[in-house]
Protein backbone atom coordinates (compact mmCIF):
# COMPACT_ATOMS: atom_id res chain seq x y z
CA UNK A 1 0.00 0.00 0.00
CA UNK A 2 1.53 3.37 -1.29
CA UNK A 3 1.54 6.94 0.68
CA UNK A 4 2.82 8.87 -2.54
CA UNK A 5 4.89 12.72 -1.14
CA UNK A 6 1.93 15.22 -1.15
CA UNK A 7 3.96 17.16 -3.93
CA UNK A 8 3.29 13.77 -6.25
CA UNK A 9 -0.28 13.68 -5.26
CA UNK A 10 -1.18 17.58 -6.06
CA UNK A 11 0.19 17.06 -9.57
CA UNK A 12 -1.89 14.45 -10.00
CA UNK A 13 -5.23 15.62 -8.49
CA UNK A 14 -5.13 19.47 -10.30
CA UNK A 15 -6.16 17.06 -13.49
CA UNK A 16 -9.14 16.15 -14.59
CA UNK A 17 -10.43 12.32 -13.26
CA UNK A 18 -9.57 10.80 -16.60
CA UNK A 19 -6.40 11.78 -17.02
CA UNK A 20 -3.74 8.89 -17.10
CA UNK A 21 -1.15 10.61 -13.97
CA UNK A 22 -3.88 10.52 -11.24
CA UNK A 23 -2.60 8.44 -8.74
CA UNK A 24 -2.49 5.35 -8.83
CA UNK A 25 -5.44 3.12 -7.25
CA UNK A 26 -5.23 2.22 -3.65
CA UNK A 27 -2.96 5.18 -2.75
CA UNK A 28 -3.47 6.24 0.53
CA UNK A 29 -4.74 10.22 0.13
CA UNK A 30 -5.30 11.65 3.35
CA UNK A 31 -5.53 9.55 7.12
CA UNK A 32 -7.16 11.47 10.24
CA UNK A 33 -9.63 11.21 13.60
CA UNK A 34 -12.57 12.13 13.89
CA UNK A 35 -14.57 12.78 17.56
CA UNK A 36 -17.97 11.34 17.57
CA UNK A 37 -20.79 10.24 20.41
CA UNK A 38 -21.81 6.77 20.79
CA UNK A 39 -25.30 5.38 21.63
CA UNK A 40 -24.40 4.73 25.04
CA UNK A 41 -23.16 8.74 25.52
CA UNK A 42 -19.62 8.13 25.67
CA UNK A 43 -17.20 10.04 22.87
CA UNK A 44 -15.33 7.64 20.64
CA UNK A 45 -12.68 8.05 18.12
CA UNK A 46 -13.52 7.32 14.01
CA UNK A 47 -9.85 6.55 11.97
CA UNK A 48 -10.34 7.58 8.54
CA UNK A 49 -7.98 6.62 5.43
CA UNK A 50 -8.83 8.33 2.36
CA UNK A 51 -7.82 6.73 -0.34
CA UNK A 52 -7.58 7.10 -4.48
CA UNK A 53 -10.25 4.55 -6.75
CA UNK A 54 -13.38 4.13 -5.93
CA UNK A 55 -13.47 0.01 -5.80
CA UNK A 56 -10.36 0.39 -3.77
CA UNK A 57 -10.08 -2.01 -1.10
CA UNK A 58 -10.26 -1.09 2.53
CA UNK A 59 -7.09 -1.69 4.76
CA UNK A 60 -6.69 -2.93 8.03
CA UNK A 61 -5.63 -0.65 10.96
CA UNK A 62 -2.54 -1.87 13.44
CA UNK A 63 -1.76 -0.83 16.64
CA UNK A 64 1.03 2.07 16.91
CA UNK A 65 2.11 0.63 20.19
CA UNK A 66 1.65 -3.05 21.94
CA UNK A 67 1.03 -6.27 20.19
CA UNK A 68 -2.72 -5.85 19.71
CA UNK A 69 -5.00 -7.06 16.82
CA UNK A 70 -5.39 -5.68 13.64
CA UNK A 71 -8.89 -3.42 13.23
CA UNK A 72 -10.89 -3.80 9.84
CA UNK A 73 -11.73 -0.40 8.30
CA UNK A 74 -15.45 -0.33 6.56
CA UNK A 75 -16.31 1.94 3.68
CA UNK A 76 -18.44 4.80 3.86
CA UNK A 77 -20.98 5.21 1.23
CA UNK A 78 -20.25 7.75 -1.53
CA UNK A 79 -22.77 10.05 -2.81
CA UNK A 80 -20.94 10.85 -6.21
CA UNK A 81 -18.15 8.46 -7.85
CA UNK A 82 -17.63 10.68 -10.57
CA UNK A 83 -16.69 13.89 -8.31
CA UNK A 84 -15.13 11.70 -5.90
CA UNK A 85 -13.12 8.57 -7.73
CA UNK A 86 -12.00 7.50 -3.56
CA UNK A 87 -12.64 5.47 -1.24
CA UNK A 88 -13.11 6.18 2.35
CA UNK A 89 -12.53 3.81 4.86
CA UNK A 90 -12.98 3.96 8.60
CA UNK A 91 -13.19 1.90 12.14
CA UNK A 92 -13.31 3.08 15.51
CA UNK A 93 -10.29 2.69 17.39
CA UNK A 94 -8.82 2.93 20.72
CA UNK A 95 -5.36 3.78 20.54
CA UNK A 96 -3.43 5.24 18.00
CA UNK A 97 -3.24 3.16 14.98
CA UNK A 98 -0.88 2.80 11.46
CA UNK A 99 -2.65 1.54 8.07
CA UNK A 100 -1.53 -1.60 7.38
CA UNK A 101 1.48 -1.84 4.98
CA UNK A 102 2.31 1.72 5.09
CA UNK A 103 3.38 4.88 7.32
CA UNK A 104 1.00 6.55 7.47
CA UNK A 105 -0.26 7.11 11.46
CA UNK A 106 -4.03 7.88 12.49
CA UNK A 107 -4.13 9.41 16.17
CA UNK A 108 -6.08 7.52 18.60
CA UNK A 109 -8.80 9.40 21.43
CA UNK A 110 -7.34 11.96 23.77
CA UNK A 111 -6.41 10.77 26.69
CA UNK A 112 -6.24 14.12 28.34
CA UNK A 113 -7.41 17.38 27.09
CA UNK A 114 -5.20 20.15 28.47
CA UNK A 115 -3.75 21.30 24.81
CA UNK A 116 -6.63 22.31 22.62
CA UNK A 117 -5.78 23.81 19.11
CA UNK A 118 -8.66 26.10 17.43
CA UNK A 119 -8.63 27.17 14.35
CA UNK A 120 -11.15 28.22 11.64
CA UNK A 121 -11.95 29.32 7.99
CA UNK A 122 -9.21 27.50 6.39
CA UNK A 123 -10.02 27.65 2.94
CA UNK A 124 -8.95 29.66 0.31
CA UNK A 125 -10.26 32.09 -2.29
CA UNK A 126 -8.25 31.92 -5.21
CA UNK A 127 -9.24 35.48 -6.81
CA UNK A 128 -8.09 37.28 -4.08
CA UNK A 129 -5.51 35.43 -2.26
CA UNK A 130 -2.09 34.76 -4.02
CA UNK A 131 -3.98 32.26 -6.54
CA UNK A 132 -4.18 30.21 -3.34
CA UNK A 133 -0.47 28.97 -3.38
CA UNK A 134 0.37 26.86 -0.87
CA UNK A 135 2.58 27.75 1.91
CA UNK A 136 2.11 31.74 0.32
CA UNK A 137 1.62 35.11 2.75
CA UNK A 138 -1.67 35.03 1.17
CA UNK A 139 -3.13 32.30 2.48
CA UNK A 140 -0.60 30.75 5.24
CA UNK A 141 -3.06 27.53 6.32
CA UNK A 142 -0.28 25.10 5.67
CA UNK A 143 1.98 27.15 7.98
CA UNK A 144 -0.70 27.27 10.73
CA UNK A 145 -0.88 23.42 10.59
CA UNK A 146 2.53 23.20 10.90
CA UNK A 147 3.02 25.38 13.33
CA UNK A 148 -0.03 24.36 15.73
CA UNK A 149 1.24 20.58 15.05
CA UNK A 150 4.42 21.55 16.66
CA UNK A 151 2.49 22.17 20.03
CA UNK A 152 1.65 18.43 20.18
CA UNK A 153 -1.72 19.24 20.99
CA UNK A 154 -4.28 16.91 22.69
CA UNK A 155 -6.88 17.51 20.29
CA UNK A 156 -7.93 20.27 17.17
CA UNK A 157 -11.16 21.93 16.99
CA UNK A 158 -11.91 23.53 13.37
CA UNK A 159 -14.72 25.91 13.37
CA UNK A 160 -16.06 25.17 9.79
CA UNK A 161 -15.67 26.40 6.18
CA UNK A 162 -12.75 24.10 5.04
CA UNK A 163 -13.66 24.54 1.10
CA UNK A 164 -13.32 27.96 -0.07
CA UNK A 165 -12.04 27.25 -3.95
CA UNK A 166 -14.46 25.39 -4.79
CA UNK A 167 -18.28 26.55 -3.75
CA UNK A 168 -18.49 30.14 -5.44
CA UNK A 169 -21.86 32.05 -4.76
CA UNK A 170 -22.69 31.58 -8.33
CA UNK A 171 -23.00 28.82 -10.54
CA UNK A 172 -23.66 28.17 -14.08
CA UNK A 173 -26.85 25.87 -14.82
CA UNK A 174 -28.27 24.55 -17.55
CA UNK A 175 -26.09 27.58 -18.93
CA UNK A 176 -27.83 30.25 -16.91
CA UNK A 177 -25.81 31.79 -13.80
CA UNK A 178 -27.79 31.58 -10.66
CA UNK A 179 -27.23 32.74 -7.07
CA UNK A 180 -26.01 29.68 -5.01
CA UNK A 181 -28.78 28.89 -1.66
CA UNK A 182 -25.76 30.21 1.26
CA UNK A 183 -27.77 31.06 4.42
CA UNK A 184 -27.51 34.53 4.15
CA UNK A 185 -23.73 34.55 3.66
CA UNK A 186 -24.26 35.62 -0.24
CA UNK A 187 -27.71 37.69 -0.96
CA UNK A 188 -30.53 38.33 1.44
CA UNK A 189 -33.08 37.90 -1.25
CA UNK A 190 -32.14 34.61 -2.50
CA UNK A 191 -29.97 33.32 0.49
CA UNK A 192 -32.15 33.59 3.29
CA UNK A 193 -35.54 32.62 1.75
CA UNK A 194 -36.19 30.07 -0.14
CA UNK A 195 -38.83 31.76 -2.56
CA UNK A 196 -38.56 30.74 -5.82
CA UNK A 197 -36.20 27.66 -7.57
CA UNK A 198 -33.81 25.96 -5.08
CA UNK A 199 -30.52 26.71 -6.62
CA UNK A 200 -27.31 24.98 -5.59
CA UNK A 201 -24.04 23.65 -6.87
CA UNK A 202 -24.92 19.92 -7.08
CA UNK A 203 -28.20 20.92 -9.18
CA UNK A 204 -28.85 18.58 -12.11
CA UNK A 205 -26.98 20.54 -14.60
CA UNK A 206 -24.37 22.34 -12.77
CA UNK A 207 -21.10 23.04 -14.25
CA UNK A 208 -19.45 23.08 -11.02
CA UNK A 209 -20.83 20.51 -8.37
CA UNK A 210 -18.31 19.95 -5.35
CA UNK A 211 -15.39 17.82 -6.11
CA UNK A 212 -12.60 15.72 -4.28
CA UNK A 213 -9.89 18.03 -6.28
CA UNK A 214 -11.15 21.20 -3.90
CA UNK A 215 -11.61 19.39 -0.49
CA UNK A 216 -8.02 18.23 -1.57
CA UNK A 217 -6.27 21.53 -1.88
CA UNK A 218 -7.93 23.49 0.26
CA UNK A 219 -8.13 20.81 3.29
CA UNK A 220 -6.85 17.85 3.53
CA UNK A 221 -2.96 18.78 1.54
CA UNK A 222 -2.21 21.79 3.84
CA UNK A 223 -3.49 20.30 7.03
CA UNK A 224 -1.62 16.81 6.93
CA UNK A 225 0.52 17.41 9.82
CA UNK A 226 -2.27 18.69 11.96
CA UNK A 227 -4.43 15.82 11.10
CA UNK A 228 -1.78 13.36 11.91
CA UNK A 229 -1.31 14.99 15.26
CA UNK A 230 -4.29 14.82 17.48
CA UNK A 231 -7.78 13.90 17.07
CA UNK A 232 -10.35 16.34 15.84
CA UNK A 233 -13.80 17.94 16.72
CA UNK A 234 -15.48 19.28 13.90
CA UNK A 235 -17.88 21.88 13.03
CA UNK A 236 -20.11 22.39 9.89
CA UNK A 237 -20.05 25.55 7.92
CA UNK A 238 -22.06 27.43 6.10
CA UNK A 239 -19.50 26.75 2.67
CA UNK A 240 -20.56 23.17 4.04
CA UNK A 241 -24.02 22.79 2.94
CA UNK A 242 -25.91 20.79 0.84
CA UNK A 243 -26.20 23.49 -1.82
CA UNK A 244 -22.00 23.97 -1.67
CA UNK A 245 -19.25 21.35 -0.15
CA UNK A 246 -21.93 19.27 1.44
CA UNK A 247 -21.83 16.14 0.09
CA UNK A 248 -17.73 16.32 0.41
CA UNK A 249 -18.39 17.29 4.25
CA UNK A 250 -20.58 14.20 4.91
CA UNK A 251 -18.23 11.95 3.17
CA UNK A 252 -15.51 12.85 4.56
CA UNK A 253 -15.45 14.68 8.04
CA UNK A 254 -19.01 14.33 9.27
CA UNK A 255 -18.99 12.56 12.06
CA UNK A 256 -22.23 10.59 11.58
CA UNK A 257 -21.37 6.98 10.55
CA UNK A 258 -22.81 3.51 10.43
CA UNK A 259 -20.71 1.75 12.07
CA UNK A 260 -22.38 -0.10 14.88
CA UNK A 261 -23.12 1.65 18.05
CA UNK A 262 -22.06 5.42 16.43
CA UNK A 263 -24.80 7.61 17.60
CA UNK A 264 -25.88 8.89 13.95
CA UNK A 265 -25.55 7.37 10.67
CA UNK A 266 -23.81 9.01 8.09
CA UNK A 267 -25.94 11.24 6.41
CA UNK A 268 -26.06 12.08 2.32
CA UNK A 269 -27.38 15.70 1.02
CA UNK A 270 -30.90 14.94 -0.46
CA UNK A 271 -31.47 16.03 -4.12
CA UNK A 272 -31.28 19.52 -5.13
CA UNK A 273 -34.87 19.02 -6.82
CA UNK A 274 -36.42 17.56 -3.74
CA UNK A 275 -39.02 18.62 -1.46
CA UNK A 276 -36.78 19.30 1.27
CA UNK A 277 -33.32 19.67 0.23
CA UNK A 278 -31.59 20.98 3.09
CA UNK A 279 -29.76 18.79 5.90
CA UNK A 280 -29.55 20.10 9.64
CA UNK A 281 -26.98 17.82 11.83
CA UNK A 282 -28.26 17.42 15.15
CA UNK A 283 -26.48 18.27 18.36
CA UNK A 284 -24.20 16.29 19.82
CA UNK A 285 -21.86 16.50 23.08
CA UNK A 286 -18.10 14.78 23.59
CA UNK A 287 -17.26 14.42 26.84
CA UNK A 288 -13.04 14.02 27.40
CA UNK A 289 -11.05 14.26 30.44
CA UNK A 290 -11.80 17.94 31.69
CA UNK A 291 -13.38 18.84 29.06
CA UNK A 292 -17.15 18.79 27.58
CA UNK A 293 -17.61 20.02 23.58
CA UNK A 294 -21.70 20.64 22.19
CA UNK A 295 -21.53 20.84 18.92
CA UNK A 296 -24.18 22.95 17.00
CA UNK A 297 -24.87 22.67 13.13
CA UNK A 298 -25.58 26.58 12.55
CA UNK A 299 -24.91 26.30 8.64
CA UNK A 300 -28.41 27.14 8.00
CA UNK A 301 -28.78 29.75 10.70
CA UNK A 302 -29.11 32.59 8.48
CA UNK A 303 -27.93 36.21 9.52
CA UNK A 304 -30.80 37.98 8.74
CA UNK A 305 -34.10 37.15 9.62
CA UNK A 306 -35.83 34.12 11.18
CA UNK A 307 -35.70 31.44 8.24
CA UNK A 308 -35.43 28.54 9.77
CA UNK A 309 -35.85 29.41 13.60
CA UNK A 310 -38.29 27.24 14.13
CA UNK A 311 -35.58 24.30 13.78
CA UNK A 312 -32.76 26.02 15.61
CA UNK A 313 -35.49 26.58 18.22
CA UNK A 314 -35.72 22.45 18.12
CA UNK A 315 -31.80 22.32 18.37
CA UNK A 316 -31.72 24.68 21.77
CA UNK A 317 -34.34 22.47 23.12
CA UNK A 318 -31.74 19.76 22.35
CA UNK A 319 -28.94 21.79 23.66
CA UNK A 320 -30.88 22.05 27.03
CA UNK A 321 -30.57 18.36 27.32
CA UNK A 322 -27.43 17.72 26.27
CA UNK A 323 -26.44 20.04 28.92
CA UNK A 324 -28.34 18.81 31.77
CA UNK A 325 -25.98 15.50 31.49
CA UNK A 326 -22.98 16.67 31.05
CA UNK A 327 -20.00 16.30 34.19
CA UNK A 328 -19.99 19.40 36.65
CA UNK A 329 -16.36 19.57 36.87
CA UNK A 330 -16.15 19.99 33.08
CA UNK A 331 -15.30 23.04 30.95
CA UNK A 332 -18.25 23.28 29.42
CA UNK A 333 -17.92 24.41 25.61
CA UNK A 334 -20.63 25.24 22.55
CA UNK A 335 -18.61 25.00 19.80
CA UNK A 336 -21.11 26.54 16.48
CA UNK A 337 -19.82 27.80 13.45
CA UNK A 338 -22.05 31.12 13.69
CA UNK A 339 -21.38 32.71 17.07
CA UNK A 340 -23.43 33.60 19.18
CA UNK A 341 -22.35 36.66 20.10
CA UNK A 342 -20.16 38.55 18.05
CA UNK A 343 -20.05 42.40 16.25
CA UNK A 344 -19.96 43.69 12.65
CA UNK A 345 -21.03 46.44 10.96
CA UNK A 346 -24.63 47.64 11.31
CA UNK A 347 -27.14 46.38 8.53
CA UNK A 348 -30.05 45.03 7.57
CA UNK A 349 -28.89 41.79 8.74
CA UNK A 350 -27.41 42.56 12.34
CA UNK A 351 -29.65 42.42 15.06
CA UNK A 352 -31.83 45.73 15.77
CA UNK A 353 -31.91 46.88 19.37
CA UNK A 354 -27.74 45.44 20.12
CA UNK A 355 -25.72 47.91 18.98
CA UNK A 356 -22.95 49.84 20.22
CA UNK A 357 -22.91 53.29 21.75
CA UNK A 358 -22.00 54.84 18.54
CA UNK A 359 -24.89 52.96 16.41
CA UNK A 360 -22.30 51.71 14.18
CA UNK A 361 -21.75 48.06 15.16
CA UNK A 362 -24.27 45.62 16.37
CA UNK A 363 -24.79 41.66 17.02
CA UNK A 364 -25.20 39.08 13.79
CA UNK A 365 -27.08 35.85 13.36
CA UNK A 366 -30.88 36.71 14.00
CA UNK A 367 -31.71 33.58 13.63
CA UNK A 368 -29.26 32.05 16.34
CA UNK A 369 -30.33 35.24 18.62
CA UNK A 370 -34.39 34.51 18.41
CA UNK A 371 -33.80 30.78 18.76
CA UNK A 372 -31.49 30.79 21.80
CA UNK A 373 -33.92 33.35 23.35
CA UNK A 374 -36.58 30.71 23.13
CA UNK A 375 -34.65 28.06 24.77
CA UNK A 376 -31.83 30.05 27.08
CA UNK A 377 -29.06 27.36 28.23
CA UNK A 378 -30.19 25.99 31.96
CA UNK A 379 -26.82 25.86 33.46
CA UNK A 380 -24.07 28.46 32.42
CA UNK A 381 -21.61 27.58 29.46
CA UNK A 382 -18.07 28.17 30.39
CA UNK A 383 -17.14 29.50 26.62
CA UNK A 384 -18.48 29.90 23.19
CA UNK A 385 -16.36 28.89 20.42
CA UNK A 386 -16.96 29.85 16.54
CA UNK A 387 -15.87 31.00 13.21
CA UNK A 388 -17.53 32.52 10.26
CA UNK A 389 -16.34 36.09 10.41
CA UNK A 390 -12.86 36.28 8.67
CA UNK A 391 -11.32 37.71 11.86
CA UNK A 392 -10.60 37.15 15.32
CA UNK A 393 -12.72 38.47 18.16
CA UNK A 394 -13.02 38.21 21.95
CA UNK A 395 -16.16 39.30 23.96
CA UNK A 396 -17.01 38.76 27.67
CA UNK A 397 -19.96 39.83 30.10
CA UNK A 398 -20.20 41.47 33.60
CA UNK A 399 -19.93 38.56 36.17
CA UNK A 400 -22.86 40.45 38.60
CA UNK A 401 -25.88 38.23 37.00
CA UNK A 402 -27.04 34.83 38.49
CA UNK A 403 -26.68 33.56 34.66
CA UNK A 404 -23.63 35.59 33.25
CA UNK A 405 -23.19 34.62 29.47
CA UNK A 406 -20.31 32.65 28.51
CA UNK A 407 -17.32 34.13 26.91
CA UNK A 408 -17.30 33.97 22.94
CA UNK A 409 -14.14 33.65 20.73
CA UNK A 410 -14.47 34.15 16.89
CA UNK A 411 -11.62 31.99 15.55
CA UNK A 412 -11.90 32.58 11.92
CA UNK A 413 -8.62 33.82 11.03
CA UNK A 414 -6.84 30.31 9.24
CA UNK A 415 -6.40 31.17 5.85
CA UNK A 416 -9.35 32.51 4.19
CA UNK A 417 -8.63 36.34 2.90
CA UNK A 418 -9.11 38.75 6.04
CA UNK A 419 -11.99 40.79 7.12
CA UNK A 420 -11.76 44.21 8.18
CA UNK A 421 -15.22 45.70 8.90
CA UNK A 422 -15.92 44.82 12.95
CA UNK A 423 -14.23 47.57 15.35
CA UNK A 424 -10.71 48.70 15.77
CA UNK A 425 -10.74 49.49 19.21
CA UNK A 426 -12.34 48.06 21.90
CA UNK A 427 -16.07 48.27 22.11
CA UNK A 428 -18.56 47.55 24.03
CA UNK A 429 -22.72 46.84 23.70
CA UNK A 430 -25.82 46.48 25.80
CA UNK A 431 -27.41 42.54 25.61
CA UNK A 432 -30.27 41.44 27.45
CA UNK A 433 -29.24 43.57 29.79
CA UNK A 434 -26.27 42.85 29.89
CA UNK A 435 -22.97 44.72 28.87
CA UNK A 436 -20.84 43.09 26.62
CA UNK A 437 -17.38 44.08 25.93
CA UNK A 438 -13.91 42.89 23.78
CA UNK A 439 -12.25 43.51 20.61
CA UNK A 440 -10.74 41.82 17.45
CA UNK A 441 -7.81 41.67 15.52
CA UNK A 442 -7.48 40.87 11.36
CA UNK A 443 -4.49 38.76 11.48
CA UNK A 444 -3.49 35.36 10.36
CA UNK A 445 -3.39 32.73 13.24
CA UNK A 446 -4.95 30.04 15.49
CA UNK A 447 -6.31 29.78 19.35
CA UNK A 448 -4.19 27.83 21.69
CA UNK A 449 -6.70 26.99 24.81
CA UNK A 450 -6.28 24.73 27.87
CA UNK A 451 -9.31 24.32 30.41
CA UNK A 452 -8.48 25.65 34.31
CA UNK A 453 -9.59 24.98 37.30
CA UNK A 454 -13.26 26.07 38.06
CA UNK A 455 -15.09 25.84 34.84
CA UNK A 456 -11.81 28.66 33.78
CA UNK A 457 -9.46 28.66 30.90
CA UNK A 458 -6.33 30.39 29.41
CA UNK A 459 -5.74 30.72 25.62
CA UNK A 460 -3.13 32.33 23.73
CA UNK A 461 -3.75 33.76 19.80
CA UNK A 462 -0.75 33.17 18.20
CA UNK A 463 0.22 34.02 14.07
CA UNK A 464 1.04 31.41 11.63
CA UNK A 465 4.61 30.98 13.05
CA UNK A 466 3.74 30.65 16.57
CA UNK A 467 4.05 34.06 17.75
CA UNK A 468 1.61 35.95 20.53
CA UNK A 469 -0.97 37.86 19.31
CA UNK A 470 -3.34 38.06 22.27
CA UNK A 471 -3.37 36.90 25.42
CA UNK A 472 -6.78 35.31 26.98
CA UNK A 473 -8.15 33.94 30.09
CA UNK A 474 -12.30 33.07 31.06
CA UNK A 475 -13.84 33.72 34.05
CA UNK A 476 -12.36 37.56 34.33
CA UNK A 477 -15.56 39.17 34.22
CA UNK A 478 -15.78 42.78 31.11
CA UNK A 479 -12.95 44.10 31.21
CA UNK A 480 -12.04 46.65 28.84
CA UNK A 481 -11.13 44.48 26.34
CA UNK A 482 -13.68 41.37 27.40
CA UNK A 483 -11.39 38.03 27.97
CA UNK A 484 -8.55 38.88 25.87
CA UNK A 485 -5.93 41.49 25.91
CA UNK A 486 -3.78 42.11 22.60
CA UNK A 487 0.09 41.83 23.00
CA UNK A 488 1.81 45.32 22.87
Amino acid sequence: MKTLPAATIVAALATTPALANEPTPGTILAAYTVLAANKQGTTVAIARVVMQGVDTGCPKLTPLAGTGAPVATVARKNPDPENFPIRVCEAIVNAGMQVAGSQQRLPGPPQRAGALTVIGDSGCKPSDQDGCTLGSKGWPFQQIARSAAATRPDLVLHMGDYNYRGTPGHVMIGGEKQAVYDAGDNTGSVSCQLAGPYHGQNSQGSADPDRWNNWWLDFFQPAAELLAAAPWVVARGNHELCSRAGPGWFFLLDPGSDIKGVETGQPLCPAAESARPLLFDAPYRLDLPGLSVVVLDSANACDQGDLHKVHFEEQFKQIQQLLAQAPDKALLTLVSHRPLWAVDKADDTTAPGNTDPTGAYAIIDQTLQQAYHSYPLPRPVDLVLSGHMHRFQAIGFARGTKKPYPDQLVVGTSGVSLAHNHPSKPFSFPIDGLTGTGFGLSEFGYMALSPSKKHGWKGTLRDPSGKKLASCEGGRGAKKTGPCSPEK
